[in-house]
């Protein structure tokens, strides 16, 4: 039994009595104890009650009683996520000592499903930064080289994974909150499509104020395969009764098919530069791809603009934010635009934002339905779109907005870590994150493929051929004992 196992197998291997649950909480709450101190990755550690849940499966178990298919796996969440009994701040001083009452929805069904709660694990505050750094906890830092972040929002959450501290995790993602971790840790990764799964019980706005984030926020999983990524979304999605815009969309398996029937499109330009590295990987994978009989082009969307999406994404994050968070959220428009300046679409949109009307907000809403119908139209041909997560791989634990350099191009803080990903999250389209390569200082580089709205299963089994190509995950060197 390795700590770097799937969830899968591990689940697998408690139902067989191969392994007990006990064994495997054991076996992460001792790589937490030996690793968490140099990544900070687990903010808040519950060993008690992960060590008493692991005995009542194993008694279910004995019982011939399985809960769920994660029945007896360890799982940290991201400590924007709800948890019944266990501290979860989102990063926020304010909150430094919230212990929530119940469990955000996506965790309550995990724990129906199984899974058994380690922990907690580091945030921006408030999941504002794709950096996981805040006043409680300090920041957290990648196991892959501990001089650059893990990423964020999600970064607390993808170290962990990624160091075997534990099976798997999820995290949020409003502008890549799940993606970029993924990316920079070597991990796979899911944006699922908008409303596949509830928000219920996730933190930017602190509890008690209106619910006001209702659109581009998702919540995914974090793992080390892409039949995880499945599983644990498959645990999480359908109708909720708090919110009540979430559809009772089924999750339909698709029908076998050849990698080579799948069809393909790749872009590694939206305007912006990316590291050499990131190209040349994507180049191979699209060489690859042909190779093995696939049609595939280098095309983007006919009719689809990339600033008009990234000033519509501006200004409904922000107007929603602003709503429970004017002052914070001006603050940090503020921080934003002052790096960014009008000549970058995402800063025109969220200064519209932060002064948004009721008619102003219905406008962008409006546009963005045209916005996705144009996506939608290129997905009628092409059964995945292969483009990069961000400009190149991890950056150094810079201080926000500070210019990244990529290549001898210099790109703005903002930009280099969203710009390719928050598009998906404005269309609500999923997005699946697979590790692709190495940069040449030996960082991991992964890459999105993209799908129609609603097609999970699909764009996971196309994502589960293409791995076969790309290769599976790799544990970190100072890890893998």
């Amino acid at each position: 039994m390795s700590p770097f196992s799937s969830a899968t197998e591990l689940a697998s291997a408690i139902r067989a009595r191969r392994a007990s649950a006990r064994e495997v909480v054991e076996l992460y709450l001792s790589r937490i104890e030996k690793h968490n101190g140099a990544l900070n990755a687990v903010c808040t550690l519950d060993a008690a009650g992960a060590r008493s849940r692991a005995r009542e499966a194993d008694e279910a178990l004995a019982r011939g009683e399985v809960w769920g298919p994660l029945h007896g796996v360890p799982m940290t969440i991201k400590d924007a996520l709800e948890t019944a009994g266990v501290r979860t701040t989102g990063g926020h001083p304010p909150l430094a000592r919230h212990i929530p009452a119940k469990d955000a929805s996506a965790v309550a069904r995990l724990k129906a499903a199984g899974a058994i709660l380690l922990g907690k694990t580091n945030v921006p505050p408030l999941s504002s930064d794709y950096r996981a750094d805040n006043e409680i906890f300090g920041r957290t830092n990648n196991p892959w080289n501990l001089e650059r972040t893990p990423g964020g929002s999600s970064g607390g959450a993808a170290a962990a994974v990624a160091a075997g501290l534990s099976a798997f995790d999820v995290g949020s993602d409003l502008a890549g909150s799940v993606r970029t971790p993924a990316h920079f840790c070597g991990l796979f990764g899911l944006k699922p499509t908008e409303r596949r799964v509830p928000n219920t019980g996730h933190i930017p706005e602190p509890p008690g104020l209106p619910r006001a984030v209702r659109h581009m926020n998702v919540l995914g999983p974090l793992a080390r395969s892409v039949e995880d990524l499945a599983l644990i979304t498959k645990s999480m999605c359908g109708p909720d009764d708090a919110e009540w815009d979430v559809p009772p969309v089924p999750w339909t398996e698709p029908a076998e098919r050849e990698l080579r029937s799948f069809r393909f499109a790749w872009s590694a330009n939206f305007g912006l530069p990316v590291t050499a590295d990131t190209r040349s990987a994507i180049v191979r994978l699209a060489d690859q791809l042909a190779n093995a009989g696939c049609p595939i082009e280098e095309r983007s969307p006919q009719g689809f603009s990339w600033d008009d999406a990234w000033e519509c994404w501006g200004e409904i994050a922000i107007t929603e934010r602003a709503a429970t968070g004017g002052d914070r959220s001006r603050e940090r428009v503020a921080a934003l635009n002052k790096t960014l300046g009008e000549s970058y679409a995402v800063a025109r949109g969220s200064a519209k934002g932060v002064q948004a009307t009721v008619a102003d907000y219905a406008a962008a809403l409006t546009r963005r339905d045209a916005i996705i119908g144009e996506l939608e139209k290129f997905f009628a041909r092409w059964d995945a779109f292969i483009c990069p997560v961000t400009v190149g791989p991890a950056i150094g634990h810079v201080p926000f907005g500070t210019p990244i350099d990529v290549g001898g191009a210099t790109v703005p803080y903002f930009i280099a870590g969203t710009a390719y990903t928050c598009p998906f999250n404005l269309t609500g389209h999923p997005s699946v994150v697979i590790p692709l390569a190495k940069s040449r200082d030996g960082l991991p580089i992964g890459v999105q493929l993209v799908g129609k709205r609603w097609s999970e299963p699909a764009l996971l089994a196309l994502a589960a051929k293409v791995a076969l190509i790309t290769g599976p995950f790799i544990p970190p060197p100072n890890y893998r004992a």
